[in-house]
């Protein structure tokens, strides 16, 4: 029974896009239940102003509607491709499986960051030199392939997260 567990709380791989290894690679050394996947979980969830209102500030910053059309399993995408996105998607409605999706979000987050912040110092360099068409350039390029992913990632583990609590409190016993 145990090989099926871990098989279930890992889930379906990125096989086919550029993330695939890192995320191979990342989930060799996190195993489920390891202190190290604890860890990363726990670094990644949701700050409070995050959950405010089942999160609105990235409903107002239109994470919402960025995540339509994300090239890796956007609404718009899938329909228009017919792909299923099995990655980046809720594999099915189980507690394992959000605590599953949960975990890839955090790994997701954590691949864009050092992309993020070597665009980011491009800019910073971009700037000192006077050359702002070009910083503008990096900075568009930086929100769409790296910013708004992660925002749409976070986003994903406040609902997440909502979904968890819900559950949990259906499933505690009741006090008489």
């Amino acid at each position: 029974m145990e090989p099926l567990r871990t098989e279930l709380e890992r889930g379906p791989l990125p096989r086919g896009d550029g993330w695939g290894g890192l995320y191979l690679l990342l989930d060799r050394w996190a195993r489920p239940g390891s202190r190290l996947r604890r860890s990363v979980c726990a670094h990644f969830w949701p700050r409070p102003f995050e959950q405010a209102d089942n999160g609105r500030i990235y409903r107002r910053l239109g994470v919402s509607l960025f995540g339509r059309v994300i090239p890796t399993g956007g609404i718009a995408i899938r329909q228009l491709t017919g792909a299923r996105m099995a990655p980046y998607t809720l594999r099915s409605s189980s507690i394992g499986a959000a605590r599953d999706f949960y975990y890839r979000t955090c790994i997701f987050e954590a691949l864009h960051t050092p992309f993020m912040l070597a665009l980011l110092v491009i800019t910073g360099y971009q700037l000192a030199a006077g050359r702002h068409d070009l910083a503008v350039q990096d900075m568009l390029v930086n929100l769409d392939v790296n910013i708004y992913p992660m925002m749409h990632h976070r986003h994903t583990r406040v609902r997440i997260v909502r979904l968890l609590a819900k559950a949990s409190s259906r499933l505690a016993p009741s006090t008489p």
